[in-house]
């Protein structure tokens, strides 16, 4: 049975997990390998100084950019008791199909759907002014490591932004990258064929692992898959190679039917 390692986020993991079933479901076995740990942050005074003045009506938009950044948003604003309040004032801007049901299933007002971001800048920039962000106070939250590309592009349409940390994102835990090197070392015949990534902070938090791991493999890794062109151009960049599977549209989904397509074109 030919197996693939998944290196998406645990909390991603539990909230909906298509990927792995459609390629278990093929007869293939996934190893659930994350390269990134998210977790609020530890000082939250910034977040939460952020949150009450959103309560208060004091920024016209919030900006989350995706599925993940929603829901710890969400789990912070129930905490706080601010739910009713930011419900009911604030309008919202997210990124992609999926972000935006989620917004609305929590109850929450989506004012500037946005397109993915596998689109690209240039798209981004064209679907946002479409809208008159020009002066209004708004409220972008992402990890710290969250793509500039967001903000750069709200700054160019003119909106006063303030961009917030939400939640922290670091590499994974040391029995996830022992685990890791173990797969990846083992022999041609036992190595996983293929390692798939979800975001390019997991490419990067992936390479520095082998690096860390004082792993000479780099030369020898398997087929690597992305779920988008940003993704896959931070496997060239870090891997000095091209991504072997790009999902045709970037959902899990696609990018499952592509791994097993490519599995079966290569058995």
């Amino acid at each position: 049975m030919p197996s693939v390692i998944l290196t998406r986020p645990i909390q991603r993991l539990d909230a909906d997990n298509t990927f792995s079933t459609l390629l278990k479901d093929a007869g293939i076995s996934v190893l659930e390998l994350p390269m990134i740990t998210i977790s609020l942050p530890k000082a939250l005074e910034s977040l939460d100084t952020a949150l009450y003045r959103l309560a208060q009506a004091q920024y016209t938009y919030c900006v989350l950019s995706s599925p993940t950044a929603i829901e710890f948003f969400h789990q912070r604003v129930l905490e706080l008791g601010l739910y009713e309040s930011i419900s009911a004032t604030i309008g919202f801007a997210t990124v992609g199909e999926k972000s935006a049901a989620k917004l609305e299933s929590y109850g929450y007002r989506v004012a500037i759907p946005l397109p993915h971001q596998n689109a690209g800048a240039a798209a981004l920039l064209i679907e946002m002014r479409k809208f008159d962000l020009r002066g209004k106070p708004t409220l972008l939250l992402q990890s710290q490591i969250g793509l500039v590309v967001l903000h750069r592009a709200l700054e160019m349409c003119g909106a006063e932004i303030d961009r917030v940390t939400l939640y922290e994102t670091t590499g994974p835990n040391l029995r996830d990258a022992a685990l890791l090197m173990h797969h990846l070392e083992a022999p041609i015949e036992e190595r996983p064929r293929v390692v798939a990534f979800f975001s390019p902070s997991a490419v990067e938090s992936f390479v520095t692992t082998i690096v860390e791991m004082g792993s000479q493999i780099r030369q020898e890794l398997p087929a690597l898959a992305a779920i988008g062109e940003t993704t896959a151009l931070e496997i060239k960049l870090l891997l000095r190679r091209d991504a072997d599977i790009v999902a045709r549209k970037a959902n899990q989904e696609s990018l499952a039917n592509d791994i097993i397509q490519y599995l079966r074109s290569n058995s």
